[in-house]
């Protein structure tokens, strides 16, 4: 009689590098404040500055800055 070989299961789960640095996700309100926050700080740089903008492309620009800086 024919000897079955045992199989193993490899796991699916992502594996992290050891060095690599796991940064704290933020719940939405406090993205949502952060966004925020950083919106109106690009809106007072580019109205001193005088580069003629508006404030949605004041928001997008802060939004992308927070989601890199939580790698989202």
């Amino acid at each position: 009689m024919p000897v079955k070989k045992e199989t193993t299961r490899k796991s699916t789960a992502k594996k992290v590098a050891p060095t690599a640095k796991r940064t704290k996700k933020p719940d939405l309100k406090a993205f949502l404040e952060e966004v925020e926050k950083k919106a109106y700080e690009l809106y007072e740089k580019r109205i001193e500055s005088g580069v003629s903008s508006d404030e949605i492309s004041d928001w997008f620009q802060a939004e992308k800055e927070i989601k890199e800086k939580y790698k989202l």
